[in-house]
């Protein structure tokens, strides 16, 4: 028996599953809440549906909260942030509901790949399909989405709407602050010239990449 032990650790060893705790040395922290938030991560891989990106691989993380036996919460951040932005509305609602968050690719303490990488909202809609499907197993839950996760989650609900077998129920879809009706929306002027089809994409990209250097620095 003492001889078959280290095969059968090398096999478990082997045998592990791609999700992980998240454990990296070479992070450098600016907050307790950011380090905490980080090390009680996960991380699972997803391979991009974008012909472009060639099935480029991004490392996504994401985190979970509460008892699986609770209604399940599916919560999807917008742009520039990530989920940490719910960690003061998670402990008010985690023990009523089971809560899954995650960081989108480009964002929070995922993978932010550049050289022509394209952050598609459907390549995003169907990251989630994935991840409720293949990591947290949901099959019945509530999604909330907010700023830009409110397209990411218009995307993900159409996918859904259109398969005949999605293996899971969207329950109820909440949207905050997503301004998808324009004459109502409260757009600044950042926002306003965004609407403007040449200067729009110019003034989008310096901001950007600025936003994938401050996320690169784990600043939270």
């Amino acid at each position: 028996m003492k001889r078959g032990k280290p095969i059968v650790l090398m096999l478990l060893t082997l045998l592990l599953p791609i999700e992980m705790k998240a454990q990296d040395p070479t992070a450098e922290f600016y907050s307790p809440l950011a380090e905490a938030w980080y090390k009680a991560g996960d991380y699972f891989e997803w391979t991009s549906t974008v012909a472009g990106n060639d099935g480029a691989q991004v490392s996504v993380f994401y985190r979970t909260f509460g008892d699986p036996n609770n209604p399940q919460l599916l919560m999807l951040h917008g742009f520039p942030n990530s989920s940490f932005d719910y960690y003061r509305l998670i402990p008010l609602l985690q023990n009523g509901y089971y809560i899954a968050v995650l960081d989108f690719p480009g964002s929070g303490f995922s993978d932010k790949p550049l050289d022509g990488f394209s952050y598609m909202l459907e390549d995003n809609a169907r990251l989630v399909d994935h991840f409720v499907r293949e990591v947290v197993d949901f099959d019945d839950f509530a999604l909330y989405t907010h700023d830009r996760g409110v397209s990411i989650g218009l995307s993900f609900l159409g996918l859904y709407l259109d398969n005949p077998n999605p293996d899971y129920t969207i329950n109820y879809h909440f949207l905050s602050n997503s301004g998808m009706y324009l004459p109502l929306a409260s757009l600044v002027p950042f926002q306003l010239a965004l609407l403007d089809s040449e200067a729009g994409p110019a003034r989008v990209l310096p901001r950007f990449h600025g936003h994938f250097r401050k996320a690169s620095e784990f600043v939270l």
